[in-house]
């Protein structure tokens, strides 16, 4: 199945199911939009070349996106949220002309949530509303930069965190009749190689100290990982294929009954991001577009 009808598939499914998840769903939908939006692939990046063998490959970089664009999608999700969100999200219908693209997108490229509650209460946003959408604010910048630098991944990546971006993964995908284990994440949507039986946040091994939640409705095929050390918990799903990237966010959305099951039993998810970023948005040139065609037929005489 293609990407898209995958995706436009997925939406419908879960809108069907879980009617109370609208305004998520619509925004997932946005999100999935700007994606796949081949204005992004226009971002250019500079790698930090001292950057340390643990470091992700965007760690330290210097990305250069145009201005406007930035601005549209800020705008747009911000807007998006304002009409589909409570009272809280009202707030960001205004403050989207307020807050500066850049530095908006700094702050969630970084996982910065300081610097992004204080661009929030500058602009007028509620900052809980405006934290909410770091995950899905990223996601087009981030992908695009992660087609771009796909040769830039090492290939024997051994730690949790996104190899690209420096976020936790959002699940691991159990494949095919090998049954490699790949951790996805759902901000730059990229897919690394993991070890059995191993934390991917402590880096726990002893198997007395690592357990499974698993129903009994679905056995093997949707579980939870837990460690008793770390208290931290990965949700885990047996895939023939791999979600597609821009679909990895969609797949975390519609396993939440994993996350619930987790969280009733205190385990959680660490707060902090997997690695500190420390990226820079610089404005980058506009983009160019090809002039109308009536505009090429007729030409000025010199």
């Amino acid at each position: 199945m293609k990407g898209a009808e995958h995706v436009r598939q997925r939406l419908e499914s879960l809108g069907r199911l879980t009617p109370e998840w609208r305004t998520w769903l619509v925004l997932l939908e946005a999100t999935i939009s700007s994606v796949n939006d081949p204005a992004w692939d226009a971002v250019e990046t500079q790698l930090d070349p001292e950057r340390a063998a643990a470091a992700p490959v965007l760690a330290g970089a210097e990305i250069a996106l145009d201005r406007s664009l930035g601005r549209r999608w800020v705008r747009r999700l911000l807007a998006t949220a304002a009409r589909e969100g409570g009272a809280a999200a009202g707030s960001l219908g205004a403050a989207a002309s307020e807050l500066d693209p850049l530095a908006f997108l700094q702050a969630v490229v970084c996982q910065d949530t300081a610097t992004l509650g204080g661009l929030g209460a500058r602009a007028g946003a509620d900052p809980k509303a405006l934290v909410a959408l770091v995950g899905l604010a990223a996601m087009p910048l981030l992908q695009a930069c992660a087609r771009r630098l796909r040769s830039e991944v090492p290939a024997t990546w051994s730690h949790g965190y996104c190899p690209v971006c420096g976020a936790w993964p959002a699940f691991a995908e159990v494949r095919g009749l090998e049954r490699t284990l790949r951790l996805r994440c759902a901000r730059c949507g990229d897919d690394w190689r993991s070890e059995w039986r191993c934390c991917v946040y402590c880096g726990e091994s002893d198997h007395e100290r690592l357990g499974s939640l698993v129903s009994e409705a679905d056995g093997e095929t949707r579980k939870v990982d837990t460690c008793a050390g770390c208290r931290g918990y990965l949700k885990t799903l047996t895939a023939l294929q791999p979600s597609p990237a821009d679909a990895v966010a969609l797949e975390d959305l519609g396993t939440i009954d994993l996350d619930a099951a987790a969280f009733e039993r205190g385990y959680s998810r660490p707060a902090r991001p997997g690695y500190i970023l420390g990226a820079r948005l610089v404005d980058g040139p506009a983009q160019v577009t090809e002039a109308p065609r009536w505009r090429r037929l007729f030409r000025r005489r010199s």
